[in-house]
């Protein structure tokens, strides 16, 4: 966060500066409701005239824990994700991060809702977010696995609900933990299921997901349709970041 530096009053010249925080239930919350005020709130700190008493500037101390109201940073998002064509979670040596690009979950999120990127763990299991253009020249071009009893289990009772979080389709899977989520994830590397909005926030930089069946994903998508050989298409797209050897272990 960027300092402000004020050396002199205004309103008197004095150049008696002081700081004071505003305490006492006066914090800032990042929640309408205060669901998780131990976290998303910010102190108040003011910088004080001490001798006429004006206050010259007000600031939060943590502004990170703020949802992002303009859509232009979200827009920028899209942009970057439409040209490249992925985008993963954590910052990593291989591919453009959001944290690497200087992107937030808000920011993302509001993509997810929009149905504007796919989430998947194709990209060698880690969360993978694909432009819609690139999901379907995957999806035409990478060969699904078959899934497994515990897999086609989850995929049939998330297909029954149409939307569902994890957490519920644990619970009614009745499935042990590790053996749950070992189903859940090959739907994701292979592209049976997604996220098809964001679900609970959990603090300003993670959140549930609610997920649905690929094709139930897709309906809600318009001008997904493409002709001729996907391969060459998603390397002009993809190889913009990705090395050659990594493109073909995606798509195989």
């Amino acid at each position: 966060m960027q300092a402000i530096n004020i050396t002199q009053c205004p309103y008197c010249q004095s150049t008696n500066i002081g700081t004071g925080y505003q305490l006492g239930g006066g914090s800032i919350f990042a929640d309408e409701f205060a669901y998780h005020s131990s976290y998303a709130c910010s102190t108040v700190v003011y910088l004080i005239c001490k001798d006429c008493g004006s206050i010259l500037h007000s600031k939060v101390t943590k502004p990170e824990v703020f949802r992002q109201s303009s859509l232009v940073r979200q827009e920028e998002l899209l942009d970057f994700i439409n040209l490249n064509g992925i985008l993963l979670c954590n910052t990593n040596a291989e591919l453009p991060s959001l944290s690497s690009l200087g992107y937030n979950w808000g920011n993302l999120t509001g993509l997810i809702d929009l149905h504007e990127i796919f989430y998947c763990k194709t990209f060698k299991k880690r969360s993978t977010y694909l432009s819609r253009e690139a999901y379907l020249l995957l999806r035409k071009c990478k060969p699904k696995k078959a899934m497994d009893l515990n897999s086609n289990q989850i995929y049939e009772l998330l297909k029954s609900l149409e939307t569902a979080e994890k957490e519920e389709l644990k619970l009614k899977s009745g499935m042990e933990t590790k053996i749950f989520d070992k189903a859940f994830d090959f739907l994701l590397e292979n592209l049976y299921i997604t996220a098809f909005i964001n679900g609970k926030y959990l603090n300003p930089n993670w959140s549930t997901f609610v997920y649905s069946t690929s094709e139930r994903w897709e309906k809600e998508v318009t001008k997904l349709h493409f002709h001729g050989d996907p391969i060459p298409k998603l390397e002009a797209i993809l190889l913009r970041n990705m090395q050659e050897k990594d493109f073909i272990k995606l798509i195989r």
